[in-house]
């Protein structure tokens, strides 16, 4: 695999994984005005030109045999998206394309981020999954992740929870 990091000019690029791979994770569990509304808040491109322009968001590309098999998208300090101490990074966003699932690509991702983390000196390293994504829950257990809390988060107007987990990096 190999792994590089988004510019600005990705944006289309980025906005076109972002909806295939959302769309390919949630969509048989959501209704399609949900779907929308979401996309449309989330992956527009003045929105994710603005994320990509954060000094503390960090997106990467992930190719797998030369074809772009999914992407990262890392956070800190006041990127994150909730209130955490100033030593915590997030995985925001960690996605492939269903073709590329499977393979062992999101536990070298993941460990990529690993070390983002270790190289910025971040004593922990957190996330977001749905409370019924049960193989991704199962899969981030497997890596040393634990249940700390949980969020709302909101697609349309289906309000669901977001359990965090994190893994102490120190």
């Amino acid at each position: 695999m190999k792994i590089t990091k988004c510019k600005l000019n990705d944006v289309r690029t980025l906005k076109e994984l972002s909806e295939t791979t959302y769309r390919q994770t949630f969509g048989q569990d959501n209704t399609e005005d949900n779907m929308m509304a979401y996309l449309k808040e989330a992956y527009n491109e003045a929105q994710l030109t603005q994320e990509l322009a954060d000094p503390n968001s960090s997106f990467y590309f992930a190719y797998y045999q030369g074809k772009l098999a999914g992407y990262l998208k890392l956070n800190i300090f006041d990127a994150q998206s909730e209130e955490m101490p100033t030593d915590y990074l997030e995985v925001e966003r960690i996605y492939f394309k269903q073709d590329f699932q499977h393979l062992g690509l999101g536990t070298q991702l993941l460990n990529f981020a690993i070390d983002q983390a270790n190289i910025l000196k971040k004593s922990n390293i957190w996330l977001g999954v749905w409370e019924y994504n049960y193989s991704a829950q199962k899969f981030y257990q497997k890596l040393g992740f634990e249940r700390f809390s949980e969020h709302k988060f909101i697609m349309g107007d289906s309000v669901q929870t977001d359990f965090l987990l994190k893994k102490g990096l120190r």
